[in-house]
């Protein structure tokens, strides 16, 4: 029987009402997880640690190290993960996580719930099951079990608060669909572990984030800022006639600022040679995310930021696929 550590992390699964109104907090129930799900213990030899125990959305970048760590110190001991962890930031650690775990060799699944496992009508029991099933598979991938679907980390995102589907891969086809069997797809696993070794030790998120919108002004990057992440519109336009927003590019390169692009469209990414706001862009020093999702190109930024890297190192880490993000060239990415 395959041995399955099960990190708990807090979230929805674990919560339990709690004040009045009737609210939910984190709980204590998982002391006692082989007794309320007791099929779990015919799947795998499972052990449980609870590292922290928080409402997602309190997630700071050193708490995703430490579930890092702790998974390569006991990579040797067991032949799966199963992080229980909320859905708000799911997306984020997975895309983290993606990254630093790509070469561990084994499963790494994230799953969570949007109904607390307390509550009789839940998604959380399937959910649970089916994340450890897949951690006993030995695939070596790092991914988000929820609903029907088991998706590649680096390419997630959350899209509904409260369907059981929660969360979608837009971009790059599930590794698993889940039903009354579980059908993995067939290069589920196979992806060039591609980042730079000297990379990951810490994550530096002092990034800038914006939405534009219609009439938005465009003020200076923060003095504090490291880079400057854009979700742009559609293939990465923005209002280049205004001044306010090329003097706020100029100032970004001539402070060496990183600025990377990505789309508010869920479902494809950036090509900044789409169109002629885009070449715009481009001239000034921008980099293009491709079909990196916001939360994907978050933590690419955040890693080559942590490891002292600027424009350079940021270009060269978006004309990469780390652990087997979408490309433009093709859906699936190969080793």
């Amino acid at each position: 029987m395959r041995k399955i550590l099960l990190l708990h992390t807090g979230g929805t699964l674990g919560m339990m009402p709690s004040g009045e109104p009737a609210s939910l907090a984190p709980g204590r129930f998982l002391e006692h997880l082989l007794v309320q799900v007791p099929e779990l213990g015919q799947l795998a030899q499972l052990s449980v640690e609870v590292p922290f125990n928080q409402d997602s959305s309190c997630l700071e970048p050193a708490d995703i190290l430490v579930l890092a760590q702790r998974v390569r110190e006991a990579a040797p001991a067991f032949d799966g993960f199963v992080i229980i962890h909320g859905t708000d930031t799911m997306a984020f650690t997975a895309s983290v996580l993606g990254f630093l775990l790509a070469d561990l060799g084994k499963p790494v699944v994230l799953t969570g719930s949007q109904r607390p496992l307390a509550f009789v009508r839940s998604d959380a029991r399937s959910n649970l099951v089916n994340a450890v099933d897949l951690a006993c598979r030995a695939i070596p991938e790092i991914g988000i079990c929820f609903g029907t679907h088991w998706l590649r980390g680096v390419a997630a995102d959350k899209l509904s608060v409260s369907q059981f589907e929660a969360f979608q891969s837009l971009n790059l086809p599930p590794l698993a669909e889940i039903g009354a069997e579980i059908r993995l797809h067939p290069t589920a696993g196979q992806f060039a572990r591609q980042m730079p070794v000297d990379m990951g030790r810490a994550l530096e998120l002092s990034i800038r984030t914006m939405t534009p919108h219609p009439g938005m002004p465009w003020f200076p990057a923060p003095a504090g800022a490291k880079a400057v992440l854009i979700q742009a519109f559609g293939a990465g336009n923005l209002p280049m006639g205004r001044s306010d927003l090329m003097g706020f590019l100029e100032d970004c390169h001539r402070r060496q600022l990183p600025v990377v692009v990505t789309s508010q469209c869920p479902h494809g990414g950036v090509d900044l040679s789409a169109y002629e706001l885009g070449r715009k862009i481009e001239t000034l020093g921008a980099i293009s995310g491709g079909l990196h999702t916001r939360w994907a190109a978050l933590a690419k930024l955040g890693i080559v930021l942590g490891a002292g890297g600027g424009v350079a190192e940021v270009r060269e880490a978006f004309a990469t696929a780390w652990a087997g993000e979408p490309t433009p060239e093709g859906a699936w990415p190969q080793a």
